[in-house]
């Protein structure tokens, strides 16, 4: 009877122990015994938690959470398992997400990332809702930040659609989007300066945009290669479902790549620009980590930011960056206009090797506030 139990025990322990093994060895990728999540997003049809560590300047100091939902599109596994076809698949990426701030910010929403017959297509939508306690400084950059203060409540909701197709087997796409959002503005002020004059309580925008991209980067995700260039055009209109009528165009490049297995540089500029009717929560602005969302706003908005990477080892990734931007009321005062600079370092973790996903945090110093920010994927968008 002993030995009965003895091997009763044994064979316990041991299918525990196989349990245990072939659990963790879901979070281990096999060939370098590092964390990683792909075969539990791929294959499992896992989730990654993503903390969110709000410390943005426009809204305040708070947190949240993300939850990713991966898997692979059409045809990604047969691609990554053939050595003809060189061009990454983007994965499907389906999120949900919710966020608050010490200022009283509220957020959440959805997102749906996909792709299908081999790439050829490309699709991203969201939706979210929100309540943002934020400053208002003026238009033109510099020129009005130190005369207008203004704090505003915006509240709403809204859909984002963005569907593109591959120009034949090229790196171009050419595509459009659909955007809606329903929007009540609360100024905390009576008098409203004469730059807010005429600006309605609540709006709804409606627009839809073409725009055309060149797309050679090596992973939509978490690039260290390639080229991105992207022309969008976009046209608010009351015909389209909102009460307001305006234009705005956007241009972004994005460039990467590798001086070495170790060392490795990327290069963003984008430029945004907005006739006089948009509404003022829509005017471009400086968009550089360690600059407040928001802060220095006009009519057209520039950007420029470098960074420089490097590698200790292929899992790990360390980061030094910097740039400047512009806003102003006009094309013609560009030259003219201040420039406003970040500066700061970062890390990476490759979290998902079969995906080329990273995860890490950056810090980042501007002209007014040092902001710290958690990052899951690259630091400047899909």
């Amino acid at each position: 009877m002993k030995n009965v139990f003895m091997a009763l025990c044994a064979s316990i322990a041991m299918s525990v122990g196989n349990a245990m093994a072939s659990t963790s060895s879901i979070f281990f990728d096999p060939e370098d015994h590092y964390l990683d999540a792909s075969e539990w997003l791929l294959k499992h049809r896992g989730f990654l938690p993503v903390p969110i560590i709000i410390t943005e300047p426009a809204v305040g100091t708070g947190g949240g959470v993300a939850l990713l939902f991966m898997s692979d599109s059409d045809g990604a596994r047969e691609a990554r398992a053939s050595e003809a076809h060189k061009r990454f698949i983007p994965p499907t990426v389906t999120g949900v997400l919710a966020a608050g701030t010490d200022n009283g910010t509220r957020l959440g929403g959805a997102f749906y990332v996909t792709n299908w017959n081999r790439d050829r297509w490309r699709y991203l939508g969201f939706v979210m809702a929100a309540s943002a306690n934020l400053d208002f400084y003026g238009l033109g950059g510099f020129n009005s930040a130190d005369d207008i203060h203004l704090q505003y409540n915006l509240k709403g909701g809204g859909i984002y659609n963005d569907l593109r197709a591959r120009i034949d087997d090229s790196n171009f796409f050419i595509g459009g989007r659909y955007i809606y959002t329903d929007i009540s503005v609360d100024f905390k002020t009576g008098a409203l300066p004469p730059v807010l004059q005429g600006e309605g309580v609540d709006n709804r925008n409606g627009g839809i945009s073409v725009l055309l991209s060149y797309d050679s980067r090596n992973n939509t995700m978490s690039p260290q290669q390639g080229l991105l260039a992207e022309y969008r055009y976009y046209i608010f209109s009351e015909n389209l479902g909102g009460d307001l009528d305006y234009h705005v165009q956007a241009l972004d490049l994005q460039g990467f790549t590798r001086a070495s297995e170790q060392w490795g540089f990327a290069g963003r500029w984008i430029s945004r620009w907005a006739d006089s009717d948009a509404p003022f929560y829509a005017k471009p602005f400086i968009n550089l980590r360690g600059i407040p969302k928001l802060r220095y706003q006009g009519d057209i908005a520039s950007s420029l930011e470098g960074e420089v990477r490097y590698n200790p080892h292929p899992r790990w990734e360390l980061s030094i960056f910097g740039g400047a931007g512009r806003a102003t009321d006009s094309l013609s005062n560009m030259n003219n206009a201040d420039t406003a600079s970040a500066y700061g370092a970062g890390f990476r973790y490759m979290m998902a090797r079969l995906l080329g996903f990273q995860m890490g945090a950056d810090i980042a110093r501007g002209p007014e506030e040092t902001v710290f920010y958690i990052q899951a994927g690259g630091a400047w968008g899909f």
